[in-house]
């Protein structure tokens, strides 16, 4: 197993795209190591399990206030 050590950054401080979270998820994804059938299974799991809770939590008041703040603010890029 391999282990990403991440931490926070301000964004005022540049963080190279190579030490993101979501570049390690990128290879993590594109990788072109074989898996066997019930790790694949496990995958498909939690790529259902983390999209159902992701979309329940849009209707929360925390949530939906973010989204539509974001909706009436949008910016370049």
């Amino acid at each position: 197993m391999k282990t990403i050590d991440l931490r926070v950054v301000p964004s005022s401080k540049p963080c190279p795209k190579e030490s993101q979270l979501a570049w390690h998820l990128a290879c993590l994804a594109t990788d072109k190591s074989h898996i066997d059938n019930k790790a694949a299974e496990m995958v498909i799991n939690r790529i259902i399990d983390n999209a159902s809770v992701a979309i329940a939590s849009l209707s929360r008041l925390p949530v939906f206030h973010a989204y539509q703040q974001a909706l009436t603010h949008p910016r370049q890029g």
